[in-house]
């Protein structure tokens, strides 16, 4: 019988997932400003867009708006 994995266990491989996706996310990137499909400020635009239709608010932009 396998032995289910431990909280952090699980932490550390939740972890290295999202650092991959993370790394592919960034090389997808490069590539496509590289051969000149897309922009820089494209790609930006289309999170905004993105995290604006699902309502994510990220800590970091939470914080930098209460300073403001």
């Amino acid at each position: 019988m396998s032995e289910k994995p431990d909280k952090e266990q699980q932490l550390i491989a939740l972890a290295e997932a999202l650092q991959m996706e993370m790394i592919i996310n960034q090389a997808l990137i490069d590539v496509l400003v590289e051969k000149g499909i897309l922009t820089h400020d494209e790609i930006m635009a289309k999170t905004r867009e993105i995290k604006i239709k699902q309502g994510i608010v990220l800590s970091s932009e939470a914080s930098n708006k209460a300073s403001n």
